[in-house]
Order: C-alpha cells, then sequence, then structure tokens
C-alpha cells in the first residue's frame, strides 16, 4: 500500500522526486570517508591534486607527493634587539617571503621582539640557518610538519562532487517549465555554490601555508627574557640581574604611588585642613 502510493507520487512528481534523489546522493557522498568512492560518480580513491599544487617538496605536486605545512620557532639571544628584528623581516622579504606581525616589548627596559614571517617553503631551511648567525646564542629551534595530504585532497573531492551536482540541476532547470520549480533549483545551485567558495578558500589557504611556512622568531638580551627558559642553575650574572630588576621595579613602584599621592593633593590636603581645624576648635 504504502510503496503504491509512493510510486503514484513519483510519477506525479518527477521533477521533485529527482530533485530530492540527487540531494539524497549529495548528503550520502559528503558523509563518505576520504578515500571512498562518491555515489554521483566521476572520483575514484584519492584525486590527483592537480597542476600547480603545492607539495612537500616546494613545487607542484604529482601524484606522489606529499602536502606539508611546516613551521619553525626560534629563540634568539642578541645584541640589539630592534636591529635584529629588522634583518628577519629584511631576509624573509629578499628571499621573496613577507612579514606576519611584529611586536616589541618593553623597549626602554629589557625589549622583547617576537617576529613572524613567511618564506617560501624551498628557502625555510636557509632562512633558519641565517636567523641562527644573528643571534650570540640560540636557546631554543624547532620545526615542525604537519601533513595535510589527506585533508587536501578531501577538499578536491567534495569541490568537484558539488561542482558536478552544480551540472545535474543546470541540466534540470533548462527543462523546469514551472516558476516554483525553476526557483527551488537556482537556490539549491546558489547554496551549493557557496559550499563550493568555502572549500576553495580552505584549499587556497592549505597552499599558501605549505608554499610559505611560518617562521616565529623570538628576540631577547636576557636569555630568561625568552618564552624558552634555560635550566636552572647557579648563574650569579643571571641572579644579579634578576635582583636588580625586582629592585627597580620597587623603587618603580614606589615612585609612582608617590606621584599618585602628589596628584590627588588637591583633593586630600584640603580635607585633612578641615579635619585639623575641625578638631582643634573641638577642644578648644
Amino acid at each position: 500500500m504504502v510503496l503504491n502510493t509512493l510510486v503514484s507520487w513519483v510519477k506525479a512528481n518527477k521533477l521533485a522526486a529527482l530533485i530530492i534523489l540527487i540531494l539524497s546522493v549529495l548528503y550520502i557522498a559528503s558523509i563518505l570517508p576520504s578515500g571512498v568512492e562518491p555515489l554521483t560518480g566521476g572520483i575514484s580513491g584519492a584525486p590527483d591534486l592537480g597542476e600547480g599544487a603545492v607539495s612537500d617538496k616546494g613545487g607542484t605536486t604529482t601524484g606522489g607527493d606529499r602536502v606539508v605545512i611546516e613551521e619553525s620557532a626560534l629563540s634568539l639571544v642578541v645584541k640589539d634587539v630592534s636591529k635584529e628584528a629588522d634583518e628577519v623581516v629584511k631576509y624573509a622579504e629578499k628571499e621573496g617571503g613577507f612579514l606576519v606581525s611584529s611586536e616589541i616589548t618593553s623597549p626602554e627596559e629589557s625589549p622583547v621582539a617576537t617576529v613572524t614571517v613567511r618564506v617560501p617553503s624551498a628557502k625555510l631551511r636557509t632562512a633558519i640557518e641565517y636567523y641562527r648567525t644573528l643571534a650570540v646564542k640560540v636557546s631554543s629551534e624547532n620545526i615542525i610538519g604537519i601533513d595535510v595530504t589527506e585533508e587536501f585532497e578531501d577538499l578536491d573531492a567534495r569541490i568537484a562532487t558539488l561542482e558536478g551536482t552544480i551540472d545535474q540541476f543546470e541540466a534540470i532547470k533548462a527543462r523546469a517549465t514551472k516558476i516554483a520549480d525553476l526557483v527551488s533549483i537556482t537556490e539549491q545551485i546558489i547554496t551549493l555554490q557557496e559550499q563550493i567558495d568555502l572549500l576553495k578558500g580552505s584549499k587556497k589557504f592549505i597552499e599558501e601555508s605549505a608554499a610559505f611556512p611560518k617562521i616565529t622568531a623570538s628576540l631577547a638580551t636576557d636569555e630568561f627574557a625568552l618564552p624558552y627558559q634555560p635550566p636552572e642553575g647557579f648563574r650569579p650574572g643571571v641572579i644579579f640581574k634578576q635582583a636588580v630588576r625586582a629592585l627597580l621595579s620597587g623603587v618603580y613602584a614606589v615612585a609612582g604611588g608617590l606621584i599618585w599621592v602628589g596628584v590627588y593633593a588637591v583633593v586630600w590636603v584640603p580635607v585633612l585642613l578641615v579635619i585639623i581645624f575641625l578638631r582643634r576648635r573641638q577642644k578648644k
């Protein structure tokens, strides 16, 4: 009974039934794990990354290459924080990279700079070696790689699936005669195109991140001011610096308090004088 009713409805609403079928197939394809062949056809296994995509080798990818996003962090003890921070940026730009962010804190006391740049993938290790030469001492250094090949390939597969679905909707739209059907199909196409644009944005971000690895350099004249803390031990020079810094902090705090007291003297001095006057008057 139910089957007969369903068949009758499909016969009476062929266009609506076809749209529901396509949307169902699209949903099933979207929840399939990476590497499983979508039901909408045309894509089997892991797709080719395509010409122009980036790999861990810094060039265009072919079937066997991996897409790897690399990042490096350096903690450097330097003689002149501001000068070396500028040098980090200049070298990156000279090698075809660019500045992401730069920040210098406490420039008058014990300055600490955090500079983040991106350089071409092929120049990453050369740049790290050069930045090491700017330091009196390298407190810490690391480089990590994140393999995003599967995510990248999954984006390609999802984009291809959505584009194929749009082509099918366009074919249906060309045969549609009712205004309501045309409006419904157009809305579905717009929604699918928005999803494609988002996926392409994610793909572009991965490509750019892999093509231009990030280097974050922390620079300071005092090793203990860097993100990396050196091993504890008896180091008279460091202890002396810490003691002087603590003393100066105390002096600054007291001086700041006195300044506040002086500024607010216009308030508390008259009040104090009035209180003294009233007390003397009461005693008389």
